[in-house]
């Protein structure tokens, strides 16, 4: 199996620590590793070979790639000329594993931000994956999570018939997909009990996935065929021509340029494993135990009276002092401070075009 982690993203919702030059991606936010660094030793065990681990970044991160993860192959690195959301990204993904790997490669995309609760767990879900797989090349497979709360930021999945099951990990086709609904018809979806959430994972063969760009996107393909090709020649001159190409496709998502309209789509499951992808800060705040009566602070020396289920992140030592806050998100670093409602702390980028619009892309 090869494996992709996607680590391209710039991480928005979580600034003011997320930034430009330093996406969350390479920060330690739950425990003593960066979300990268977890990430790669959470999938290492499925590997076979280094020629197997693809990781995908953004233009100007490869020195921040191998501080994390030295052991992926520079020729494995995928540095993207230019964020075009995800669905050019995995074209290019496709047609950078497609130059040194067979048709009946499996190949696992991942994001390099989520929290996984069980990683033998994980590793078996995607062992059990590649398998079947194997035998049904025609799938695209996606793992789907149990949701144990209500968010409407997340897709749902219906499990339909089941088409594989061993122990605690099981394969359906998915009957049914609610991109983000609202809170009434996503509690209703998981109460049903058989709907699970979508975590923006894929598993596909080689052929499978390329034969469905060239069917459903084929000029995006050709050109990342191309960029792919650039980018393997590594040159000055080759890597400009690259992104000048790449600059040229239209920026859309995953679901929006292939699994939407793919033709078979199945769900696999494993009971044991609880996941969230860490990308708001209340979420965060959930992940982490309390350590200060039912607050999580970070970094700080929190004098606190009457504050609860907040979350309070500051730079080492300094003294924050509150009285009388409930369900809030304080982040300060040395030249931002963000203050929010917990339920309104993923709706930062608003605040970020604003500053851009200000003229502050130095605190971007």
């Amino acid at each position: 199996m090869v494996i992709v982690i996607r680590a391209g993203g710039g991480g928005t919702r979580l600034w003011p620590v997320s930034r430009k030059a330093k996406p969350k991606q390479y920060h330690a936010l739950v425990g003593e590793k960066t979300l990268l660094r977890d990430t790669y030793e959470r999938i290492a065990p499925a590997l076979s070979a280094p020629e197997e681990l693809y990781v995908s970044i953004g233009k100007g991160f490869h020195e921040l790639l191998k501080q994390e993860v030295p052991e992926v192959l520079d020729a494995n690195v995928i540095a993207e000329p230019a964020k075009q959301n995800t669905g050019p990204a995995v074209a290019l993904e496709v047609a950078m594993i497609a130059r040194s790997h067979g048709d009946d490669t499996v190949i696992a995309t991942l994001p390099s931000d989520d929290f996984i609760s069980d990683p033998e767990a994980f590793q078996q879900l995607l062992h059990r994956t590649e398998g079947f797989l194997q035998e049904h090349p025609e799938y695209i497979v996606t793992p789907g999570i149990k949701p144990t709360k209500v968010d409407t930021g997340y897709s749902y999945m219906k499990a339909g018939q089941r088409l594989d099951a061993d122990g605690e990990e099981a394969i359906f086709t998915v009957e049914d997909w609610v991109e983000k609904p609202e809170r009434e018809r996503c509690e209703e979806l998981i109460d049903s009990g058989i709907y699970y959430t979508h975590a923006g994972m894929y598993i596909w063969r080689l052929d499978t996935i390329r034969g469905l760009f060239k069917e459903l996107r084929p000029a995006l393909y050709e050109t990342c065929e191309k960029v792919a090709e650039l980018l393997a020649t590594g040159d000055e001159a080759s890597l400009t021509e690259a992104e000048t190409l790449y600059n040229t496709v239209e920026e859309e998502s995953i679901e929006s340029a292939i699994t939407d309209r793919a033709p078979k789509i199945a769900m696999s499951v494993s009971n044991r494993i609880g996941w969230s992808d860490l990308g708001k800060w209340h979420i965060l705040q959930e992940m982490i135990e309390s350590n200060n009566g039912t607050n999580v602070v970070q970094g700080a020396h929190a004098v606190l009276d009457d504050v609860e289920h907040s979350l309070i992140s500051a730079p080492e030592g300094k003294v924050v002092a509150a009285i009388g806050l409930h369900d809030l998100v304080i982040v300060d670093t040395p030249d931002a401070l963000f203050i929010s409602r917990k339920e309104d702390a993923g709706d930062v980028k608003n605040l970020l075009k604003r500053l851009k619009e200000e003229g502050r892309d130095d605190i971007l």
